[in-house]
Parts: structure tokens; sequence; C-alpha cells
């Protein structure tokens, strides 16, 4: 496996209006895990990406997202809310606690707002992971 490159493997489950929703795989690591309860890698996940026109529903496909990209999406999502929550509490906190209060909701609902806006119209086409068609069965599978 190169570094630098993060993969994941799974199956088409819906191709519908140019996107599709994949089921991926779980590593094996991730059932020996004791974090595997908070993590949330251990359990069955989907996603939906762009999907390229030859995709069809049972297609196993693997996913690459460079770590550059990777730790854009975690700075934006996790950075910016953890910000717009800190200037709505510094902002309102002149005005008592209870208004700092107030001032981190309302920063905080700002900050997931842009987080959701900024990754639909600027980041959706420079952030899409590549997909690779593979065989049309995963590890442990039977074909």
């Amino acid at each position: 496996m190169m570094s630098g490159i993060l993969k994941a493997r799974g199956r088409v489950i819906e191709v519908r209006d140019g996107t599709a929703e994949l089921r991926l795989e779980t590593t094996s690591s991730c059932q020996g895990c004791r974090a595997q309860r908070v993590c949330g890698s251990a359990r069955e996940q989907s996603v939906r990406i762009a999907a390229p026109a030859d995709l069809a529903v049972g297609d196993v496909v693997s996913l690459q997202l460079g770590e550059a990209q990777f730790s854009l999406l975690v700075a934006i999502g996790y950075l910016l809310p953890a910000l717009t929550l800190l200037l709505g509490a510094i902002l309102l906190s002149f005005a008592g606690d209870a208004a700092a209060v107030v001032g981190a909701a309302i920063g905080l609902a700002i900050g997931i707002l842009l987080v959701r806006l900024f990754a639909r119209r600027r980041l959706a086409d420079r952030l899409q992971p590549v997909t690779t068609c593979l065989s049309n069965s995963l590890p442990g599978e039977n074909p």
C-alpha cells in the first residue's frame, strides 16, 4: 500500500442521479480493537460518491483519498465549528455567562452550517475519492 493514500473497499448498493451509495467493508484490524464501540469503524458504513458512468449495483470498488485531502476535510469538519463556537462565546461573553452560552450555541450552529455549505459547494468536486472497479466479491464473501 502506498504511503499518503487512504484506501477503502466497498460494494455499490444504489446508483441514482449521478451518485452511488457504497457499503464499505470493515477491516480485520477493527474486529480486535477495544475502541470499536465508540469509533464507528467496526460497524457497517455507507458513503455516497459521484458515480462514474459504468458503475452498477453490485460492483465492488476501491476508494482512494489522499492524506492531504483527508486532513483538509478533518480541519474543515472539526476546526471550523470549534472556532465559530469560541468566537460566538467570546463575542457575547461581555453580556454575562448566559449570553456566552447562547453565543457558543449560535456559533456552533453557524459553524456546522458553514461546513455543510462549504463541503457541498466548494469541496464536492475537488475532494471526491478515486473510484476503481474491482472483482465482484469482497474478501470473505462467496463469489
